[in-house]
């Protein structure tokens, strides 16, 4: 975009007038230096709606790291000298080539959204900047040359304007997303690609997590005082460790091809909800002390931060179905070997939000203004939001015994609603993985419902190598510490073979729980009742085998292993009693008087 004045662009301008009221940099900065006040006239230029030829007020929003200017069909981003939770002010030069890389990976997020990144002059006494174009679509974020530099006071992100009201964090916290929204949050996560090996990458990704745990361990040792407990600091400790032994398994993924670009910032305030879909805006491109080099890292990480953060805020059940929905579609079935960061990734991503929360209340009181970034406190207050991020933090270290737990039986529906209501209270944060061999069959074809998939799609052939993926990725959920939910039509004997295999071949037979949903009539249901009383049981369950497990028996019975034993549930009742009833065989020892989760 040129910056001279032209016909089709006017030069906004205003003088030094009045100081910002209420600007959180100017707590955030301990000496207010020369080059903190022209940041001070920038922000107060930025506010004045005479500054773009407007008699409507200018609206504005704060965030640790930014502030966002709304004037007629833009938005206008400036990044704090003195961001919140920075020991360092960005110089100049820093905020430039910051708000730059943002343009050029935020036009891959959401190109309807960046438009331009223009500076802002000094000429005299006065400021001013080159308005956009009302219907500017796209520009060139290369360097540009602007004339005289050292009339170059600082720089600002240039967007189209959209609704604030629909970021995603606000729509959580009024409607919370449902199973097929949770599954289109899931889709902003990358999955990973296929690209030159780089050291460099994993060395720039590795470094990245050392500056965290740098920048995170006063934080820990404060908040860990203040509480009086110990398991914080203890977490920290075992998560710095395990760091250290992942390592390799790290550098392994990235040679595999399983790193790529990844949005860094993936919080719910970060997606915004348009006619078209959900776009991500706010891409993180530096770490404390460096830059992302090209912005490839660890796809989990990004889904660690959406999990962390629906988690936080009281959505387990949502952050087990992106979890899960997430899973489910990778192609690869070996990108599952990224579970064995997840936990690390979630705690990293919830303290960093822990730190942001304690450095901005530590502002506020040092600062004449009492507010706070609303999209932080999320409704609530800070000592409850900052809780939230600390037991989040905690929550994802903590292990559980892992179960395998299959679900045959009644139609794809019926097992799904059990399978979705069961998965995010069992096991460990953030509950079971969910893998369904309908969506299993989807990720294998790369589309989106059954009704684009290929006439292919129904040979026998094709299902073997469904199941086949669904073992491979329970194999690997089941390795990292996870539960597993496999959900599917599990008539096949050779499909029950493989899950035979898996079992044994893990070792946990004792922990394997088979369910089965019947739709039967409930005299039918009386005489089985009544049966049972005379029919041998395991651990005090009645166990029935029903018509189509008994090819599956037979196959197990051949190779001289022990069938597997379907445990029957009424398809016909409330998903919320199948799911008690289903509680009491996975844990016979606990007897569900509320919905809570088992750990």
């Amino acid at each position: 975009m040129g910056i001279e004045r032209s016909q089709d662009r006017r030069p906004a301008s205003v003088g030094r007038g009045p100081e910002p009221e209420g600007a959180i940099g100017k707590a955030a900065a301990l000496v207010k230096d020369r080059y903190q006040s022209i940041q001070d006239r920038v922000v107060a230029f930025l506010g004045d709606p005479h500054s773009y030829g407007l008699d409507e007020p200018v609206e504005r929003l704060e965030t640790p790291q930014f502030l966002f200017f709304m004037a007629g069909p833009f938005c206008y981003k400036l990044l704090r000298r003195n961001a919140l939770g920075r020991s360092e002010p960005f110089s100049l030069a820093q905020r430039h080539s910051l708000a730059a890389r943002e343009v050029l990976l935020g036009r891959s997020y959401a190109p309807e959204l960046y438009l331009d990144l223009i500076p802002i002059r000094e000429r005299g006494t006065t400021l001013t900047m080159q308005l956009p174009l009302a219907d500017a679509m796209t520009n060139s974020a290369e360097p540009i040359s602007h004339g005289d530099e050292s009339a170059i006071v600082d720089w600002v992100i240039v967007l189209r304007r959209y609704d604030f009201s629909k970021r995603y964090d606000h729509f959580a916290e009024i409607y919370q997303p449902n199973f097929s929204e949770c599954r289109e949050l899931a889709r902003l996560v990358p999955q990973g690609q296929t690209f030159e090996h780089s050291s460099a990458h994993v060395q720039s990704w590795l470094m990245l997590m050392d500056e965290m745990f740098d920048d995170l361990e006063p934080v820990v040792r404060k908040l860990a005082k203040k509480s009086r407990k110990t398991t914080l600091r203890a977490c920290f400790n075992r998560a710095q460790d395990q760091l250290d032994r992942m390592k390799e398994a790290i550098y392994r993924r990235a040679e595999r091809g399983l790193f790529a670009q990844i949005h860094g910032n993936l919080r719910l305030r970060n997606v915004v909800k348009l006619s078209d879909g959900l776009r991500m805006v706010n891409p993180k491109v530096n770490g404390s002390k460096s830059l992302m080099r090209d912005h490839i890292g660890d796809p989990f990480y990004d889904l660690a931060t959406l999990i962390g953060e629906l988690w936080s805020r009281g959505f387990s059940r949502q952050a087990n179905w992106v979890f899960s929905h997430y899973c489910n579609r990778l192609f690869d079935s070996h990108a599952l070997e990224g579970l064995q960061v997840l936990d690390l990734y979630i705690f990293l991503q919830a303290l960093a939000d822990a730190k942001t929360i304690k450095a901005t209340v530590n502002a506020r009181s040092t600062s004449d203004d009492p507010s706070i970034p609303s999209a932080l406190l999320r409704g609530g207050t800070e000592e409850s939001v900052l809780q939230g991020h600390m037991k989040t933090a905690r929550d994802s270290l903590l292990h559980d015994e892992a179960r395998l737990i299959a679900i045959n039986g009644a139609s794809q529906s019926d097992r799904s609603n059990l399978a979705r209501m069961l998965a995010p209270i069992t096991g460990r944060m953030p509950g079971a993985l969910y893998l369904s061999a309908e969506q299993e069959c989807l990720a294998l074809y790369e589309v989106d419902s059954k009704d684009r998939l290929p006439q292919s799609a129904l040979r026998d052939s094709v299902w073997d190598l469904v199941y086949r993926r669904m073992m491979e990725k329970a194999r690997l959920a089941l390795t990292a510490g996870y539960s597993v939910i496999l959900e599917g039509p599990f008539d096949q004997p050779i499909h029950s073979e493989q899950l035979a295999d898996l079992t044994e071949d893990m070792g946990i037979s004792e922990s394997f729980v088979a369910l089965s949903l019947l739709k039967c009539r409930q005299e039918d249901l009386r005489r089985r009742e009544a049966l049972s009383a005379f029919l041998p049981h395991r651990e005090g369950h009645a166990l029935f085998a029903t018509p189509a497990t008994g090819n599956k028996q037979t196959q197990g019975q051949l190779k001289g292993r022990e069938p597997i034993r379907w445990i029957e549930l009424d398809a016909t009742k409330p998903v919320s009693d199948q799911v008690s009833l289903a509680l009491c065989h996975i844990n016979a020892a606990w007897t569900p008087t509320e919905r809570k989760t088992l750990h």
